[in-house]
């Protein structure tokens, strides 16, 4: 477990000597941390869809997928899943929720990075996210989008 990718995942916690501890033994971690916001989709179809449209637009931060469960959880920086509150199929997840992450370099438990942590501290632009999501709803007409967040000088790099 060497990647900057796991490495950043790793100094994101609370107790880095515990994730390290569940990795080894095979397990998802769970890191706790208020250094990124977390909003969840139900569509793994969609969030390939979704990650292309990023890839076009900007580049797209982590993305956890655990397809299986059918659930998709998209990295922003703190405080900006609130403006997808509201939003067709987005489930908002609260400040310092537990995320049950494998390490950016390998799946587990049915985990895996669609798009893994790099090590730069990049996450996912709210307003390209919200974008990307209302262009591969099925319906967009009829979807609720929340109006485009902003973000404050600095805080995505």
């Amino acid at each position: 477990m060497t990647a900057a990718g796991t490495e950043w995942l790793v100094r994101r916690s609370p107790s880095p000597t515990t994730i390290r501890t569940q990795w080894s033994a095979g397990e998802l971690a769970p890191i706790r941390t208020t250094a990124w916001s977390v909003v969840e989709t139900h569509d793994i179809v969609q969030a390939v869809d979704v990650l292309l449209d990023l890839r076009r637009t900007g580049r797209p931060g982590p993305v956890l997928a655990n397809p299986e469960d059918k659930r998709i959880w998209w990295l922003l920086p703190p405080g900006q899943a609130a403006a997808f509150d509201g939003f067709t199929g987005v489930t908002v997840r609260p400040a310092g929720w537990v995320l049950f992450c494998p390490p950016a370099d390998e799946p587990l438990c049915g985990h895996g990075w669609l798009e893994k942590p790099d090590g730069s501290d990049r996450l996912t632009h709210p307003a390209h996210l919200s974008a990307a999501l209302t262009s591969t709803m099925p319906n967009p007409g009829e979807a609720s989008a929340p109006p485009a967040p902003t973000i404050p000088e600095g805080i995505l790099k």
